[in-house]
Order: structure tokens, then C-alpha cells, then sequence
């Protein structure tokens, strides 16, 4: 005779529902496309290529290479703002929300060392250059109209360019990004890419007007410059900062993983690293 028993097949789990999927997906903390750090590595490869000819032109005390450096970090910095708010303006513009974030995912890291580094190696040039021509003087109001041009620019790029730049970067991380946030962040960046744009050209022609009066021996002033490269560092630190901190409070909630925080780390030092390099100009003078 056979023994009735229970039966030891194993029973199959319920299959999971779309609201049980979607909670797991909610507590899993989020991550960067795999992408996203090769981007980053290669931006900041490329931004250490302005600041690193600017002490090299200064160490050489070479007029030209100066010169050089000053026009062309500037011409790309005008270059791709322009281009951001003629061309890539249009481009988002005519693409869905989701279309702008595929955009943003890659834009983003992309541009995150290279436009400070191409703004702050400008601004340094342009004060060097202006002293070796001998026509840095606070009494000229060519040079106190280029300090003002400079300043809302300095104030547009590390207030608002590079904030927004770095809420999009934590936001496309988390789980469940918040698209709609992104596109629009990206909207407000493109736009004062325009207005930047602007500015930069204007002070083009405020340059133009300086060099035609050079001259006289150079009056190197290194004070000023040193609290240039210090104020744009203590701006940048500030806010780079305020927005991390917002950052290590979704890590801690589990909205972010530890890649996310390693990469925000290496932004960190990354920008610190453009601002000695800079800093390094005072000392190959």
C-alpha cells in the first residue's frame, strides 16, 4: 500500500506585479551610464590642456604663445556658446522630453571640465596679457568695462551654467530621474549659452579697442590675479558643494550608489586640480 503524504513539489512564487516591479526599482539606488565616466575622464583630459599652455607661456615669458592661449580659450568659449544657442538650441528644441534627456546624458559630462577650464584660463590670460602690454589700469575705462563684461560672465557660468550642469549629472543618476527637471534645467543652460555668447562678443570688441593701446614696459601685478584665481575658486567651491551635499542626502536615503558619490569626488578634485595649475602661473612668473 502506498502511505498518503504531502506532496514536496515546490510551489511556484507569484509572478510579480507591474507595482511590485516598480518599488523594487524605487529602493534600488540609482547609477551613470556606463558611458558617463569615459566622458567625464576624457573632458577633463582635454581641460587640462588650456591651463597647462598658459604656465608653459608664462613660465617661457613667451608674448605670443599668451596671446595665443588668451584668444584661443576665448574663441572657444564664445565658439561653443554660440553654437549652443544658434544650433543646439533648435536641435532640443524640435525633440520630445526624452529626446533632451538622451541629449543631456551625454552633453553634460562632456562639457563639466571643459567650459570652466576654458573660462578660467581665459579670464587669467586676458589679466596677464593685459599687464605684459602694459595697459592694466583701473583708470581706463576699457579695462574696467572688460572686468564688468567678465564678472556677470563669471557669475553666469559658476551661479547658474555649472549648478544646473551638476543637478542634471546627480538627476539622471537616481532611479527614477525626474525627465521633465532635466529638460528644462538643459533649456535654462542652452539659453544663457546664448547670452554668453553675447557678452563674449562684446568684449571682443573691448579687447580689440585695448590692444590698440598697448604700450609701455609690462606692470605685472600678481596680487590681482592672485585673488582672481581665488575668488573664481572660492565661487566655484561654494556652490560645487551646496549641490554635493544635496547629493550625499539622496546617497544616504539610497537614491544613489557609491559610483555616483566616487564620480562627483572626481569632479571635485578634478576642478581643483584646473585651479592649481592656474595658480602655478604665479609661480613660473
Amino acid at each position: 500500500m502506498h502511505k498518503k503524504g504531502v506532496s514536496h513539489t515546490p510551489i511556484s512564487p507569484l509572478p510579480a506585479t507591474e507595482s511590485d516591479r516598480q518599488k523594487g526599482e524605487a529602493t534600488a539606488p540609482g547609477s551613470f551610464p556606463a558611458y558617463t565616466l569615459k566622458l567625464l575622464l576624457q573632458g577633463f583630459l582635454l581641460g587640462l590642456i588650456p591651463p597647462l599652455v598658459l604656465v608653459t607661456a608664462i613660465a617661457l615669458k613667451n608674448l605670443t604663445l599668451l596671446t595665443y592661449t588668451h584668444v584661443m580659450s576665448a574663441v572657444l568659449w564664445t565658439g561653443f556658446d554660440i553654437f549652443m544657442a544658434i544650433v543646439m538650441g533648435r536641435i532640443l528644441g524640435s525633440l520630445d522630453i526624452a529626446g533632451r534627456v538622451e541629449v543631456a546624458k551625454r552633453l553634460t559630462p562632456s562639457t563639466f571640465f571643459i567650459m570652466p577650464s576654458l573660462a578660467a584660463t581665459t579670464i587669467t590670460a586676458g589679466i596677464y596679457l593685459a599687464q605684459f602690454l602694459g595697459v592694466f589700469s583701473f583708470a581706463d575705462y576699457l579695462i574696467v568695462a572688460a572686468l564688468v563684461i567678465v564678472g556677470i560672465l563669471t557669475a553666469q557660468g559658476f551661479g547658474i551654467f555649472m549648478p544646473n550642469s551638476m543637478r542634471i549629472f546627480i538627476e539622471l543618476a537616481k532611479p527614477n530621474p525626474d525627465r521633465a527637471r532635466i529638460a528644462k534645467l538643459n533649456g535654462i543652460n542652452i539659453r544663457l549659452a546664448g547670452v554668453q555668447g553675447a557678452f563674449q562678443v562684446g568684449i571682443i570688441f573691448v579687447m580689440v579697442n585695448i590692444a590698440n593701446l598697448a604700450s609701455g614696459p609690462p606692470r605685472l601685478n600678481l596680487p590681482i590675479i592672485f585673488y582672481s584665481l581665488l575668488a573664481f575658486a572660492a565661487l566655484f567651491l561654494g556652490i560645487y558643494l551646496s549641490i554635493y551635499r544635496n547629493a550625499f542626502a539622496s546617497y544616504k536615503k539610497g537614491e544613489l550608489d557609491k559610483k555616483v558619490m566616487g564620480t562627483l569626488n572626481f569632479g571635485l578634485y578634478g576642478h581643483i586640480a584646473i585651479f592649481i595649475i592656474l595658480g602655478l602661473t604665479l609661480i613660473a612668473i
